[in-house]
C-alpha cells in the first residue's frame, strides 16, 4: 500500500510538472504525431534490413545435365556454394553496425530539430500573443478617448475634426491587431502540421519559458558533447572508416566449393570441385574511392564544428547585447506609466486629442519594439540552450 501512494504521488508530481510547461507538453505531442518522424524511423529500420541483407552466403547452384549420343546415355548432378573471402563477412558487419548507429543518431538529429521548430513557433506565438495583448489595452485607451471626445465635442470643447483623428487613430489600431490575428494563425498551422496535423492547444502559450543566458564556452561544451548532429557526423566518419575496411578485403580471392554426381557407360562416378575468384579487375579504384569517402566525411564533420563553433559565438554575442537593452526598456518602462499620464494630462486638458495620438503611436512604436526583441532574444537563447 505504501508503495501505491508513493507511487500515486510521483505520478502527480510529474503529472503537475508537465501541465506547469507547455512547451514540454507541446513537444512531447510533436515527436509522437510527427509523420517525417514516423517515417525516417521506417526507412532507417529498412535500411538497417537492407544492410544485414547483402551479408549472407551466395545461394547454393544446383546443376542437371542429360546427354546422350549413339548407343550411349551420360547424366550429371551437382550442387555448388560460393564464399567471400572469410574476414569480409565480419568487416561488412562491423560497417553495418557502424553504419546503422550513423543513422540512429541522424534520426535523434533530426528529432532534435523537430523539438527546436517547434520550440521556435510557440516562441512566435507568445512574442505574438504579447504584442495582441498590448494592442488591445491600447485599443481600450483608445475607444476611451474616442468616448470622451465625442462627448466634449456635444459640450463645444471639441471638434468633429478631432473625433476624427480619434476615429481613425483606433480603426489603424485595429487593423494592426487583425494581422497579428493572422500571424497567429499561420504560427498556429504550422504547429499543427508538425503535429501530424492534429489540433494544437496553444491557450496556455502567453509567457516566455524561464531561461537564462550562460557563458559562451558552456554552450561550446554542451554541443561538443550533446549535439546529436555532430554525433551523427563523427559516426559517419566511423561508417566509412568501417566500409573501407571492407572494400580493401574485396581484393582477397573468393572461393566455390561443390559436390558432383555423374554416370557414363554403367558407370557413377562422385567427385568434389573447387573454385577460386581473382578480382583482378573488380575492385579496381573501389579502395581510392573508399578512402576519399572517409576523408570526405571526416572534413566535413570538422566543417561542421568549426562553423557551429562560430554561430554559437555570434548568437552569444547577439543575445549578450539584446539583454542588455532589454534590461534598458524594462528600467524606461518601471519610471513611468506612460498611457496612464497621458489619459490624466488629456482630461485635465493640458494636451489636446492630436497631442494624445501623436504620443500614443510614439508609445505603440517604442513598446512594438521592446516585445520584438524580446522575441527575437528568447529564440536567440533557444538557439543557445538546444544542445544543454
Amino acid at each position: 500500500m505504501k508503495h501505491l501512494i508513493l507511487t500515486l504521488m510521483s505520478g502527480c508530481v510529474a503529472m503537475s510538472l508537465n501541465a506547469a510547461d507547455p512547451f514540454a507538453d507541446i513537444e512531447s505531442h510533436v515527436m509522437a504525431n510527427n509523420t517525417d518522424l514516423a517515417s525516417l524511423a521506417r526507412a532507417n529500420e529498412a535500411d538497417n534490413l537492407a544492410a544485414a541483407s547483402e551479408n549472407n552466403l551466395s545461394d547454393p547452384e544446383i546443376e542437371f545435365e542429360h546427354l546422350w549420343g549413339k548407343g550411349s546415355v551420360k547424366w550429371g548432378a551437382g550442387i555448388s556454394q560460393s564464399f567471400e573471402w572469410p574476414g569480409l563477412y565480419g568487416a561488412r558487419s562491423k560497417a553495418n553496425k557502424a553504419g546503422a548507429e550513423a543513422r540512429r543518431l541522424m534520426f535523434e538529429s533530426e528529432r532534435a530539430d523537430l523539438i527546436f521548430k517547434s520550440r521556435q513557433l510557440m516562441l512566435e506565438i507568445v512574442g505574438i500573443r504579447q504584442q495582441m495583448q498590448f494592442a488591445d489595452s491600447i485599443i481600450s485607451n483608445l475607444e476611451h478617448l474616442l468616448a470622451t471626445t465625442q462627448l466634449a465635442m456635444q459640450r463645444g470643447q471639441a471638434t468633429r475634426l478631432d473625433v476624427s483623428k480619434a476615429r481613425f487613430a483606433l480603426l489603424s489600431l485595429k487593423q494592426e491587431r487583425e494581422r497579428y490575428t493572422d500571424l497567429l494563425q499561420s504560427s498556429r498551422s504550422q504547429l499543427v502540421a508538425l503535429n501530424g496535423g492534429k489540433n494544437v492547444d496553444i491557450s496556455s502559450l502567453d509567457s516566455y519559458p524561464e531561461a537564462s543566458l550562460l557563458a559562451q564556452n558552456e554552450y561550446i561544451e554542451a554541443f561538443d558533447s550533446n549535439a546529436p548532429f555532430a554525433a551523427a557526423m563523427r559516426a559517419r566518419v566511423e561508417a566509412a572508416n568501417a566500409e573501407a575496411g571492407a572494400v580493401r578485403l574485396l581484393s582477397m580471392p573468393g572461393f566455390t566449393v561443390g559436390y558432383r554426381h555423374a554416370y557414363e557407360e554403367q558407370t557413377h562416378f562422385n567427385g568434389f570441385s573447387l573454385g577460386i575468384s581473382l578480382p583482378l579487375f573488380s575492385g579496381r579504384h573501389k579502395r581510392k574511392a573508399a578512402d576519399a569517402a572517409v576523408l570526405a566525411e571526416k572534413l566535413g564533420a570538422d566543417s561542421y564544428t568549426i562553423s557551429m563553433h562560430a554561430d554559437i559565438a555570434a548568437a552569444h554575442t547577439k543575445a549578450s547585447r539584446m539583454q542588455a537593452r532589454l534590461d534598458d526598456f524594462r528600467k524606461a518602462f518601471d519610471d513611468c506609466d506612460y498611457t496612464g499620464i497621458l489619459t490624466r494630462l488629456y482630461e485635465n486638458g493640458q494636451i489636446n486629442v492630436i497631442d494624445y495620438i501623436n504620443e500614443i503611436n510614439y508609445y505603440l512604436g517604442v513598446r512594438r519594439e521592446y516585445l520584438q526583441l524580446q522575441n527575437e532574444y528568447q529564440l536567440t537563447l533557444a538557439s543557445l540552450n538546444r544542445y544543454l
